[in-house]
């Protein structure tokens, strides 16, 4: 199923954005942890968000502690050739400045689409979303464990 084509519009501050997770997104996650450190770019990704804040307010989402946004803000910089700085406002909802420099935040803010490896797309369907999250975490189609 086919979502409809979101175009940003000034009534609309979350239709302006597209919402990229770090790890496993961008940055290979492959190894773990790593005591913090972050991953190479994964293929593709520093090119595809290039192209994205070419069009659209891109801000890069992460789990981790605020104490680790400014090394992202720098990786984030240093593979890309973008502006990227950490988000100094913790009430904020959207990020609208298209074009401008990538927000880096462990906050998910509005935004028209998100990039994320562990997402589940919901197209309505309950049921479908259910299965596909189920056999994610390991249960099966009545909640209970699969290695039960």
């Amino acid at each position: 199923m086919h979502r409809p084509v979101i175009a940003p519009t000034p009534d609309s501050p979350a239709s302006q954005a597209v919402g990229v997770d770090l790890d496993g997104t961008l940055a290979d996650a492959s190894a773990g942890w790593m005591g913090g450190r972050i991953g190479l770019p994964l293929p593709g990704a520093i090119e595809a968000l290039r192209l994205l804040a070419r069009h659209r307010a891109v801000f890069v989402y992460t789990a981790r502690p605020q104490h680790w946004l400014p090394e992202i803000a720098d990786w984030v910089t240093w593979f890309s050739g973008l502006p990227a700085f950490v988000d100094p406002d913790p009430a904020r909802a959207y990020w609208t400045v298209v074009g401008g420099p990538i927000l880096v935040t462990n906050t998910k803010l509005g935004a028209a689409a998100y990039v994320d490896d562990r997402a589940v797309h919901h197209a309505g369907d309950w049921d479908v979303t259910l299965a596909v999250v189920s056999r994610a975490i390991g249960l099966d189609r009545k909640g209970i464990p699969a290695s039960v």
